[in-house]
């Protein structure tokens, strides 16, 4: 092999290590229309989530997750709520699993698992994180079969939460939140959908966007953005960072930055990541 060969094969082997550096975005994901969920899909905007406005495959899910689990993100770490033959026994959700990885969550390997402390959600109850501030927020119902979800608990950080020690506790104001309304947060923007139809079997018909979670507590809407997506409210919905997901392999050799041809840009991104490779 020559000099030049040489040097395009080890250009090629770094690719995969350097191509997340490229400008991030935010991504609006949602599981597909089934159940137990099996896929997400991604889209570039809330609008075009609402609107189903060229999607994409944003991933695979491999054992399905049952719809009775939810899932949320800090914006480093991914999360999985569910429970084990205990939690089951009462038809509740007792433990959170947290992942490294978007890959892991889907896969469910390489979990850490948290048990709740004297606690359990509900199933179907939902956990909304906002990363900017690290403020969570977990919905819950008076009882398990409650068509209405009258509040939630709110806490600093994920070992309040697993401690259930919330630093706010009480009910939505100005509103009735069906049970099937789902809620996540990023950015500092909170997020919760608006269904219609009998409980357990709704349609998602538009999504609100709040400022703050105590707008979201007290019903003041920034934004509502109706949706003709059809889709099912028993769906979950993520807001990441797209560095967050895996890198959609590029047909270009040398192709860091994505952009469909091979040139500066992606060289200043291979010179500005040269040297000894972190442990």
């Amino acid at each position: 092999m020559n000099r030049m060969s040489s040097a395009l094969a080890s250009f090629a082997l770094i690719i995969g290590g350097v191509a997340g550096t490229a400008a991030a975005e935010e991504v609006f994901l949602r599981t597909d229309g089934f159940t137990p969920y099996t896929s997400w899909i991604k889209y570039a905007s809330l609008q075009a989530l609402a609107t189903d406005t060229d999607g994409l495959a944003g991933g695979n899910i491999a054992p399905a997750i049952p719809s009775k689990d939810a899932m949320f993100t800090d914006g480093v770490f991914f999360y999985r709520i569910t429970s084990d033959a205990a939690g089951d026994a009462g038809q509740y959700n007792n433990l959170f699993i947290r992942y490294k990885s978007f890959n892991d969550l889907n896969s469910n390997s390489n979990g850490e698992t948290f048990y709740m402390n004297g606690y359990g959600m509900y199933y179907d109850d939902d956990i909304a994180v906002d990363n900017s501030s690290g403020r969570i927020l977990r919905t819950t119902r008076y009882v398990a079969d409650s068509t209405v979800t009258i509040g939630a608990y709110v806490y600093n950080n994920f070992a309040e939460l697993v401690a259930n020690t919330p630093f706010y506790a009480g009910g939505f104001s100005n509103q009735t939140v069906a049970h099937d309304c789902k809620f996540w947060a990023y950015n500092g923007k909170w997020y919760r959908t608006n269904v219609s139809g009998a409980t357990g079997s709704t349609v998602v018909t538009g999504v609100n966007v709040y400022n703050s979670s105590e707008d979201l507590y007290n019903g003041v809407v920034a934004q509502t953005i109706e949706s003709s997506l059809g889709a099912p409210g028993s769906m979950r919905f993520l807001t990441i960072d797209s560095s967050m997901l895996p890198p959609p392999p590029s047909s270009c050799l040398g192709d860091i930055d994505g952009d469909g041809a091979v040139g500066g840009a992606d060289l200043g991104i291979l010179l500005s990541n040269w040297g000894v490779c972190p442990e």
